[in-house]
């Protein structure tokens, strides 16, 4: 964990393969049980980063591993911020495997949700969830 200024961030870079979803759950976790994050709501955060890792590594790159996924972690305004981004193909017209079951579940559990591609190319996935007062 760093700190920039005087909020508490995390930031993740790992290669665009299936173990990284592990990896992310598990550091963004860690930062969310450190920040009061218990019970159903670590559940849901966990869930939600491990789904949207999982899609970069499903989606943003022809192929695992040719890219990397970034996931940053922060503390604002009482809530927790989770920005899950690539630099992959984006959103395309041309078929995809999956249902889209996943960005569903990511915006039920989460407090805020947001997808959109980035003018840099790729996507980028944002999600708040509230922390106890």
């Amino acid at each position: 964990m760093r700190r920039v200024g005087t909020i508490p961030c995390v930031a993740i870079h790992l290669p665009a393969v299936p173990a990284s979803a592990a990896v992310a759950r598990h550091r963004t976790r860690a930062f969310a049980a450190g920040h009061g994050a218990a019970g159903e709501l670590l559940g849901a955060i966990a869930l939600a980063v491990t789904e949207a890792v999982s899609n970069v590594v499903r989606h943003a790159y022809p192929e695992p591993g040719q890219g990397d996924v970034q996931v940053l972690v922060d503390i604002e305004d009482g809530d927790l911020e989770v920005v899950v981004l690539d630099e992959g193909c984006g959103f395309t017209t041309r078929p995809v495997r999956g249902l889209g079951v996943g960005l569903n579940m990511m915006r039920a559990v989460s407090d805020a949700f947001e997808v959109r591609d980035r003018p840099v190319g790729g996507v980028e996935v944002w999600m708040r969830f509230a922390l106890p007062a």
